[in-house]
């Protein structure tokens, strides 16, 4: 249990540093083509991950699975730490020869108002200060409130209602696998042609409608179990393609947006939002599913999920967001 405990706080912690180290180890043009890079590596590790791990357990046995766990997770932090190292070489070296001008036109009053020394209320601050931010982590927390929500129903509703086997609910997500590898591989490149605000604004309505789609395929039973099931893999990977595309979105956004030293703490307050809102509504999504059933509560999580985007609607918010230069076609 404790060892878990620390994989998880491990996790965290690499996923919030991520943000700031990737600034710092990539240009600002190549910024969203870098986070769609990550995604893609998450959404493959993900889907063959546990495949992978099956094999080696059946194949080396406990100790030595766990054992190359470990060494991969070494090497992986070798990798960045000696990245890390470079990256500082060359800033130093780039900082001994002349003195850069800061360019912080994108940065409104951010430097001065928000900057502790460090504080940990100092990313807090900023994310309620800064309307861009702002929309972005709340309406990540009421997404991923619903989210919990309708997976906690999901499982039960494909194999109760829609009379799914687990070779069927496996397909489906598997479907969703390919649908984070596909989006990460085409938003990165397309960075140039994306409108910010509106390309998010979808991206949180695009799974509301896959959620509904769910909901919409228990009128279809009468057709045949494959009608069901292609409804239900078109919607986990219209699902998965449109969060892994916010996702990229809303991490390159807060790149730019907020000062290198603050990201950290910036992206804290984040987590926190999100992450605190997932057991919250997995904790409810059992009850509710009891009280009103798994349909009417499946098409509430899908109005759940569309509503998020009003804080993405607010003119001091995303909307007001402006692509930068270096992210031009």
């Amino acid at each position: 249990m404790s060892g878990r405990w620390l994989h998880v706080v491990s996790e965290l912690g690499f996923d919030i540093s991520r943000t700031g180290y990737t600034v710092s180890l990539v240009p600002r043009d190549r910024l969203p083509h870098a986070n769609a890079l990550i995604e893609g590596a998450n959404a493959i590790g993900e889907g063959i991950g546990p495949s992978v791990g099956g094999w080696l357990f059946d194949t080396l046995g406990v100790a030595l699975s766990l054992l190359f766990d470990f060494v991969t997770y070494v090497c992986s932090s070798l990798l960045v730490l000696l990245n890390v190292l470079e990256r500082r070489k060359r800033k130093t070296a780039a900082a001994s020869e002349h003195t850069p001008r800061q360019d912080e036109s994108a940065r409104v009053k951010t430097d001065d108002e928000y900057d502790d020394d460090g504080d940990v209320l100092s990313g807090l601050r900023f994310v309620w200060g800064i309307g861009i931010i702002r929309s972005i982590a709340f309406s990540a927390g009421q997404f991923n409130f619903f989210t919990a929500v309708f997976f906690t129903i999901y499982y039960v509703f494909v194999i109760r209602v829609l009379h799914m086997d687990p070779v069927a609910v496996g397909l489906a997500a598997t479907c969703s696998g390919i649908g984070g590898i596909v989006s990460s591989v085409a938003v990165g490149p397309s960075s140039g042609a994306w409108r910010p605000a509106p390309l998010f604004i979808a991206t949180l309505f695009a799974p509301a409608l896959a959620a509904l789609l769910v909901s919409l395929s228990a009128f279809t039973i009468e057709y045949g179990n494959a009608v069901v099931i292609a409804l239900v893999c078109v919607s986990q990977f219209v699902w998965s393609f449109t969060v892994t595309v916010n996702l990229v979105l809303s991490e390159s956004i807060k790149q730019v947006t907020a000062p290198e030293r603050l990201l950290g703490q910036v992206s804290s307050v984040e987590r926190v939002i999100a992450l605190a809102a997932e057991p919250i509504g997995a904790l409810a999504g059992g009850p509710f599913a009891d009280m009103i059933g798994e349909d009417i509560a499946l098409y509430l999580c899908a109005v759940g999920l569309a509503a998020s985007t009003a804080w993405a609607l607010d003119e001091h918010g995303i909307l007001s967001f402006r692509k930068p230069d270096e992210w031009q076609c």
